[in-house]
């Protein structure tokens, strides 16, 4: 799936409860917990995963499983089989299908634009291209 361009990012977010419950928490780890949670979301984004982080991207988001572990427990990630989903993505971030379906129709508008560019407004020839699919 295609990923996105950039993510949004809660600017409450250094101040929220949650993170700081996860910083105030005894573990040495916190501050890297901390770390991985914006990393983690502009991870996902690019990737296009929905949210989704897999255990063998923790390197890429400067993660550990205990890290993760303290993100589980103060409500950022949820374990999931394979991973880990990270809270809300999908009510704050594009889905990837979204960001698809936009693309795809960026590149249906631009068929459409050419032909009638280069053949005039009475060709159609767009739409034979336009059937086929990536």
């Amino acid at each position: 799936m295609p990923g996105l361009p950039w993510v949004r990012m809660d600017t409450g977010l250094p101040s929220h409860p949650k993170t700081l419950a996860l910083l105030n928490d005894p573990s040495p780890k916190r501050w890297q917990a901390a770390a991985s949670v914006p990393f983690a979301i502009c991870w996902a984004g690019e990737h296009g995963t929905d949210g989704f982080i897999p255990a063998t991207a923790l390197p890429f988001i400067h993660a550990t499983k205990t890290t993760a572990a303290l993100l589980v427990k103060h409500g950022f990630w949820h374990a999931v089989e394979g991973g880990w989903r990270i809270h809300n993505f999908e009510v704050r971030q594009e889905l990837a299908v979204v960001t698809a379906a936009k693309k795809e129709a960026q590149r249906v508008g631009a068929l459409k634009a050419n032909c009638n560019r280069w053949h005039g407004p009475s060709c159609s020839c767009w739409q034979d291209n336009a059937a086929v699919t990536r």
